[in-house]
């Protein structure tokens, strides 16, 4: 075989050149997080990763050994509320040039937008190790958007289309993912929805920052004298939180705290009139308020992981997740929380059962924090850099 060059034996560090494309990165979503902390770990153990995302004007900051290369759009084009806009110009002169000429050993396609779109064609015929990560059910969101506006339009005779639609999208991302030497699923659910697309697969590796997401951030002021059910995340349908508002209609032992913004939350507002919504929160503020609540309510049946789940089991917070989507692998049930049917009364029980059994629950709590903390994002993204490096060494077989 020949000489290693992407581990440098003195440093223990992965030596490759890395290339992040992804559509998302400074925007307010699980995704984004993931590579700022992806950002922060390669800058501090001096690892070359150059990312490039969009944005509304040209930028390009220099942290340590990362760049982040800022495009512009040119024609954004929304084409669904929670989603980055897509481009619709694709490849732009600027970013042609600097991928061609950035002398990368490896390319991870995070995102399949316009940008991720623009690097699979510009390297598709390309020696260089490239690897797609699956993050988001697009399928499942095409057809949830359809139905949507067809039901405001009183068009739902036309509901067929929404599973047209989820099958046009699983063949885009067929073609997407085609020139990839491997794809890296957020769970082995999704892992095992992607067997269709006849690449090779493995698990991205994700963590949570235990310092930020700590029991330690409790604050009294907060408390209430009712036991708190928290709920983190986008305010919006495909989040399922309709079942929310169901269980907390006759729900009144027991406070409900909603934080995040997004579309549903007027008609969420108005439905559940005796629930705490608090908007976006970070920092010292969302930490707080995580550790100040009793437990974690996710009743989401689309999520591919589930930063929030990981967020609050960082917090000490036992959790009560669906068992549809990604979210369940965090949950060993009855040990760190409780998984249950997406439906009123599995949920309405589990509650219950947390009322009922401070103690119980206080133990899971105490569990919860030691699953978090057996993922924190430097055990993660040493997992991930192994991958780069397996990937690379290949590639000089």
């Amino acid at each position: 075989m020949p000489e290693n060059k992407f581990f440098e034996k003195t440093k223990s560090n992965f030596a490759g050149k890395i290339a992040l494309i992804t559509d998302t990165y400074f925007a307010v979503n699980g995704v984004s997080r993931t590579y700022q902390e992806l950002a922060i770990y390669c800058r501090r153990k001096n690892i070359q990763l150059d990312i490039f995302t969009l944005g509304r004007k040209e930028n390009h900051q220099k942290k340590g050994t990362v760049n982040i290369y800022q495009l512009a759009s040119v024609w954004p084009v929304k084409y669904y509320y929670d989603l980055p806009p897509f481009d619709a110009r694709i490849i732009s002169p600027g970013l042609k040039e600097k991928l061609t000429k950035g002398n990368y050993d490896l390319i991870h396609l995070a995102t399949p937008g316009s940008l991720g779109i623009a690097a699979r064609i510009i390297f598709a015929h390309q020696p260089i190790p490239k690897i797609g990560v699956f993050h988001t059910l697009l399928a499942d969101y095409a057809q949830n958007w359809l139905t949507i506006n067809l039901k405001k339009l009183s068009l739902t005779f036309l509901s067929p289309l929404g599973e047209m639609s989820q099958g046009l999208v699983w063949r885009f991302l067929k073609w997407f993912y085609a020139k990839t030497d491997l794809v890296l699923a957020p769970s082995r659910e999704v892992q095992k929805k992607l067997k269709f697309l006849d690449r090779p697969l493995d698990l991205f590796p994700r963590g949570v920052d235990t310092k930020i997401f700590n029991p330690v951030w409790q604050n009294q002021r907060l408390k209430s004298k009712k036991p708190v059910a928290l709920y983190v995340g986008r305010l919006s349908l495909e989040k399922n939180l309709d079942l929310l508002v169901e269980v907390w209609k006759n729900r009144k032992n027991v406070d409900l705290w909603l934080v995040g913004d997004g579309p549903y939350k007027t008609g969420l507002m108005k439905q559940l009139p005796q629930a705490k919504f608090w908007g976006y929160l970070t920092g010292k503020k969302l930490s707080q308020v995580y550790a100040s609540a009793d437990f974690f309510v996710f009743p989401s049946v689309t999520d591919t992981f589930g930063n929030a789940v990981l967020e609050a089991q960082a917090s000490g917070l036992p959790v009560i997740v669906t068992d549809v989507g990604g979210p369940k692998e965090l949950v060993k049930n009855k040990i760190n929380g409780l998984i249950v049917k997406p439906n009123i009364t599995a949920f309405t029980e589990a509650i219950s059962q947390f009322i009922q059994h401070s103690d119980q629950r206080k133990i899971m709590g105490q569990n919860a924090r030691n699953t978090a903390l057996s993922r924190d994002w430097d055990k993660a993204f040493g997992q991930l850099i192994k991958i780069y490096q397996k990937m690379c060494e290949a590639s000089l077989d």
